[in-house]
């Protein structure tokens, strides 16, 4: 039996998110595209913002089986692809960023429609 890339899509979705997700709507993705906010240091590395809540968030995410990828994007910025099932939840998930309260971070939310796929997954950086 052949499965399309979308069906194979929505099967990993689910298999990432977990018996709960599971049970009820599929997640969609959403890309986030954090940018430096008004509390953002400005000359001071990424590592020295005060990110650490904002990690241990997308670290609980990512325990529920909520992120695809997530991390810095060059020097000033970070990158998310989140799971939601609707744009309001995923709006809401933002709303609870540690990095977006404090205004270290503003973000850009959007729906993300992958059309392609690798079979290799992303690799993790040191």
């Amino acid at each position: 039996m052949r499965f399309g890339p979308l069906v194979l899509a929505l099967a990993a979705t689910l298999a990432l998110a977990g018996p709960a997700a599971a049970e009820s709507a599929p997640l969609k993705p959403f890309a986030v595209l954090y940018k430096p906010g008004p509390s953002w240091k400005a000359g001071a590395p990424m590592s020295q913002q005060g990110l650490g809540p904002h990690a241990r968030y997308i670290g609980e995410l990512q325990r529920e089986g909520r992120i695809y990828a997530a991390g810095p994007l060059g020097a000033e910025k970070g990158l998310a692809i989140v799971g939601a099932t609707s744009l309001d939840e995923a709006k809401a998930i933002l709303a609870r960023d540690p990095a977006i309260t404090s205004g270290i971070f503003t973000a850009e939310l959007e729906p993300f429609g992958p059309r392609f796929g690798g079979k290799v997954p992303i690799p993790l950086a040191d």
